[in-house]
Formats: structure tokens, C-alpha cells, sequence
């Protein structure tokens, strides 16, 4: 087996196309929740996108683009098509239970995170696609500036800005003082 960090530059090749959903699965996930809020929605959309991943391995060049960036591409574009599809504008219904937690923490959890979700769904396509890269994806500024054609400040800028609008929505809701 080849090391998952070699594969991010490689030309994806059937005996790595495991490889490749074992390191990129959860970040994936996390992008797609951040950008639909619902984890049944999420869980059918990844499956959606590995399955293009393995219909369309040999179309990968990895001369053009990272992994990671042919993958986000997929991924975004899948996100994109279900929206179009299902006319779907605010779909928001997390469910998440922390073990190990009392049952008021996890229900305040759940709701402080549904809000979070809502307040998300309110910020423009771009920037739910910023922080859903930041947060959902763990990506750093400069590959988010590359794989969105942005500056690195223009990243940092509307990283800030969505930041600061996500803490005003928390804050008139009454979840943050």
C-alpha cells in the first residue's frame, strides 16, 4: 500500500481508490454537512461522489489539479446538482449525540448546533463554501484561495466577515452573550 500522503499527488489507480476514501471520507462529509446541515442528506451525497470517484478515476490528471481539488470539484458540483434537483433551500435537521454526555448537554448541543446549521444556510454561496472548506474540510486559506481561483486575503476576509455574521445571528438568537 502506497502512504495516503503520496496519494494526494498521484494519478488515482484502482489499488489506492481505498486508500483515498479512507483519508478523504470524513473531510468530505464534514464539507457536504456544512453545506446541506443534514447527515442522512450528506451521508447519500458522499456516497454519491465516491461513486463518480470510481466511475471517473481514469479522468483524473494529476498534472491539472490536486486530489483534493479534483475531489472538492466532485463534491461541490454534487452538492450543486441536489440543490437544483430537489429545489431545496434550507434544509436543516442535524442529529448528533456526544457520548459520555448528559442528556441536557447533548439536547443544548443539538440545538446550539442546529442554529449554527440555520445561521449557515443564511450566508451567501461563497462564503457557505469558505467556511464549509475551513471548518468542514479542515483546508488551509492558501488551498482554498487556489482551488476558488481567490486571493489568500480575499479567503481571510471572508472568512472573517462570515465569522463575525455567524456571531451576531448566535448572539440575537441567545445562544452566545
Amino acid at each position: 500500500m502506497k502512504n495516503v500522503n503520496q496519494v494526494s499527488d498521484m494519478q488515482i489507480q484502482d489499488d489506492n481508490v481505498a486508500e483515498i476514501f479512507t483519508h478523504y471520507y470524513y473531510k468530505l462529509y464534514k464539507y457536504t454537512l456544512y453545506r446541506v446541515g443534514d447527515h442522512d442528506i450528506t451521508e447519500d451525497l458522499v456516497s454519491e461522489v465516491f461513486e463518480k470517484v470510481v466511475a471517473k478515476y481514469s479522468t483524473y490528471n494529476p498534472r491539472k489539479a490536486k486530489i483534493s481539488t479534483w475531489l472538492y470539484a466532485i463534491t461541490n458540483n454534487t452538492i450543486i446538482n441536489y440543490y437544483k434537483k430537489n429545489n431545496v433551500c434550507d434544509p436543516i435537521n442535524p442529529e448528533y449525540k456526544e457520548f459520555g454526555q448528559s442528556a441536557e448537554a447533548s439536547v443544548i448541543e443539538n440545538e446550539s448546533r442546529e442554529y449554527l446549521l440555520k445561521a449557515l444556510m443564511h450566508l451567501d454561496e461563497r462564503s457557505r463554501n469558505v467556511i464549509a472548506l475551513k471548518f468542514g474540510a479542515g483546508i488551509t486559506n492558501r488551498e482554498i484561495a487556489q482551488m476558488l481561483d481567490l486571493t489568500e486575503t480575499n479567503v481571510g476576509t471572508i472568512i472573517y466577515r462570515s465569522l463575525r455574521y455567524l456571531r451576531e445571528e448566535l448572539i440575537n438568537l441567545g445562544i452566545f452573550n
